[in-house]
């Protein structure tokens, strides 16, 4: 398991910024204009036959050049070595079957552009289609560059604009991708049509391009590896901007999506959902600087997702880096049933959700309104560091073997530790304004609170429950309202080195007060209670043991219990 967050960053740096697929180098050859061979491009009839004479005719590093105008065409079919290059617009004729996108049936009779086995193809061009704008079947090393593609908006069930199918060495750039489908008027279902979709593929790029308003997704990923999404703006789609899914092939591999604007999109932002048997799918995936906004709404109203940065279903090594997420929908990160996840300087006015298997989770340096496990949560280790945050949600009853939340700000915090697991509270900043306690400890094995500044206003600091057993309070500064530490008979209680100060106004006043003392140890505390009242108070039979104490503000009153210590 790789449990060190340098090796992503020495990934982030090897990788390539975009275009990682470029063709091959072509031989150069001659440039065809296709009006010099009877293609018309003013007429109503269909001029695939007369085109596809032309494309047959030439030779390996020609391109076949279509001038201003428009071309009406059935299907025309791609040749290995011969480019497309057009100013004009290449339009499906109405003779072109009309095809209708089912999971049995993924392709149309008609694309406007099949490329079949083919290889070694640059194409620039702008097409209006009612199926597939370009469909690539088993074709290597495509470069499409320039291009705008249109599809039918009135479709219900689209095909996509682009499409391959095992094929590799893909590039697509600078190029418009919009209209394949019909809008997303639902916020609880949607129809097909994706911008680009990418099945049993590898070597795939995506980079400096628009895809907007299709059916479904901006870019859909399936079974395929080493698919790069870079630097494009993708918005107003049906559904995500980006969307991984698994096949049973294991190939799913080698990703990066970043620098994209993802914008109103009505689903997630990234969507990785591995619903496939194999448990946490390693696959070494780079979300990194996208700005997004507003996903997860049709027409203003809330639909079920809406993820800010990333939705991460049973996946593993992802590195997410210096994200920005405004006004979404649904969390910022969605965490489920995964591996090692890192999560580095984003910033997000919506919060974190972990729920289920998690083997490591490590966010340092990030800005989040909050960080919620979700009941049924079992977690390996989870590592806050550094961040900027809101809330801390526990819910009762999760596990997590090793919980450190190290040198994090919180505004208003409630910790509730009802869990299995090691916990260590250190170096934090902590303020809570409400009336629940700051620190609630029902259940933690060896909890830990260390040197955090605590300022409650309205409620306890912390609280430990009977059920509490080996907690260490050591070296915190804590301003607190009501009593600062309540001890409920707690077992093996360790409170040292701390520095308690008493907020005026609340019903009880004490720096510290226990029921019960078990075994508990008091030593190099610093007190300022409330003048002439009881600062430090034992209720109850017990032992304790009490050492070099310094009491600022207030008194001490120990009663019945057994005191050891000087």
């Amino acid at each position: 398991m790789i449990r060190n967050i340098q090796f992503f960053f020495l990934l982030l740096l090897a990788l390539p910024l975009a275009g990682f697929c470029q063709s091959d180098s072509l031989k150069p050859g001659k440039k065809i204009n296709v009006l010099e061979k009877g293609v018309l491009a003013a007429s109503e009839n269909d001029q695939t036959d007369a085109i596809q004479g032309v494309i047959d005719q030439a030779t390996e590093g020609d391109t076949v050049f279509f001038p201003k105008g428009i071309y009406l065409v059935r299907t025309i079919l791609l040749k290995s070595g011969v480019n497309i290059q057009s100013e004009g617009t290449i339009k499906h004729h109405e003779s072109a079957k009309d095809g209708q996108y089912s999971i049995e049936k993924q392709n149309s009779p008609n694309p406007l552009i099949l490329g079949q086995g083919v290889r070694n193809i640059s194409i620039s061009l702008k097409g209006e289609s009612k199926n597939e704008g370009i469909y690539l079947l088993k074709s290597h090393q495509i470069r499409i560059y320039d291009s705008e593609l249109i599809g039918d908006s009135t479709k219900r069930r689209a095909h996509p604009g682009i499409m391959t199918f095992q094929s590799s060495g893909i590039d697509i750039a600078n190029t418009k991708i919009h209209h394949f489908g019909m809008p997303r008027a639902e916020t609880h279902s949607y129809q097909p049509g994706t911008g680009v979709r990418i099945l049993s593929s590898n070597t795939v790029s995506i980079h400096d391009s628009e895809i907007y308003k299709n059916g479904e997704n901006g870019v859909f990923i399936h079974g395929s590896r080493k698919v790069e999404v870079i630097n494009n703006v993708i918005h107003h789609n049906g559904m995500s901007a980006i969307q991984v899914a698994f096949g049973d092939s294991g190939k799913e591999k080698d990703y990066n999506f970043s620098y994209n604007v993802l914008e109103e999109n009505a689903s997630d932002a990234i969507d990785i959902n591995n619903r496939s048997k194999e448990k946490a799918k390693n696959i070494a995936c780079l979300i990194t600087e996208n700005i997004t906004c507003g996903n997860g709404f049709v027409k203003g109203e809330s639909t079920p997702d809406g993820s800010g940065i990333v939705t991460l279903i049973n996946v593993a090594n992802v590195l997410i880096y210096k994200n920005e997420a405004y006004r979404n929908n649904r969390p910022a990160i969605y965490v489920e049933s995964c591996g090692v996840i890192l999560g580095k300087k984003n910033w997000a006015d919506n919060q974190v959700e972990i729920t289920l298997d998690l083997d490591e989770l490590v966010l340092e340096e990030n800005r989040f309104s909050s960080i919620n496990l979700i009941a049924n949560t079992k977690a390996q280790k989870i590592h806050l560091k550094n961040n900027e945050l809101g809330s801390l949600s526990l819910p009762n009853g999760i596990q997590v073997e090793e919980f450190i939340v190290e040198n994090n700000s919180f505004s208003h915090a409630n910790f509730n530790l009802n869990l299995k697991g090691k916990v260590e509270l250190i170096g934090n900043k902590i303020e809570n304004s409400s009336r629940n306690p700051t620190i609630l400890i029902t259940e933690a094995d060896n909890a830990r609170i260390e040197n955090n500044e605590i300022l409650s206003q309205n409620s306890s600091a912390v609280i430990l429950r009977k059920t509490a057993k080996n907690v260490q309070i050591i070296g915190n500064q804590i301003k607190s309202f009501n009593t600062a530490i309540f001890d409920d008979n707690s077992k093996e209680l360790v409170v040292k080195n701390n520095k308690v100060t008493s907020i005026a106004g609340g019903k009880e006043n004490q720096a510290f007060r226990s029921h019960y003392p078990d075994n508990l140890i008091l030593e190099g505390n610093e007190y300022r209670g409330i003048a002439n009242t009881e600062t430090v108070i034992f209720v109850g039979k017990g032992k304790a043991s009490v050492s070099n104490e310094k009491m600022i503000t207030g008194t001490a009153n120990y009663g019945v219990v057994d005191i050891s210590g000087n």
